[in-house]
């Protein structure tokens, strides 16, 4: 038995719509699917804390990969609890997209109103890979403050 891929990642947002500014317009996701449902307490409660749960979510895929996804998560009932983790702490504290053109999504992201946070290159070796590359990289916040990284591998004389 091994792990295929990633099948998706999910984040929780406060607004949708506003987040599908950054995921949708700024980096290129596409929408696949945008529904609401609702989960009464006792499904699954060792999952959710036994809270009756309202939601929407919106699943978005990029045209390279047909196989993984983003899931954005709006909770309507109960009201969220915020527990983000800053870069480094424990739990999931980013995701990362490959681009094909990082300067792109960066200007892209800066038009909408989402500064670049630590342009960067980096070495593969950087990402835990054996074969030396560079890769382009930069960071920014989502209108929740999640921590998003987009990366493009490069060839040497392009950094």
């Amino acid at each position: 038995m091994a792990v295929l891929g990633v099948s998706h990642i999910a984040i929780g947002v406060t607004d949708i719509d506003r987040a599908l500014i950054f995921y949708r317009d700024a980096l290129g996701l596409t929408v696949d699917a945008d529904y609401e449902q609702s989960f009464p307490a006792d499904m699954g409660p060792e999952l959710h804390g036994g809270r009756a749960i309202q939601r929407r979510q919106v699943w978005l895929r990029s045209s390279a990969s047909q196989s993984s996804a983003l899931a954005l998560d709006q909770l309507y009932t109960p009201a969220p609890a915020d527990k983000r983790s800053d870069i480094y702490d424990l739990g999931i504290h980013h995701v990362a997209f490959w681009v094909a053109d990082v300067d792109a999504v960066i200007q892209q992201a800066l038009q909408l109103g989402f500064p670049a946070i630590v342009p960067h290159t980096a070495s593969t070796k950087d990402y835990g890979e054996a074969i030396v590359g560079q890769i382009k990289s930069v960071f920014f916040r989502d209108p929740d403050g999640n921590l998003v990284q987009c990366d493009q591998r490069v060839a040497e004389g392009d950094v």
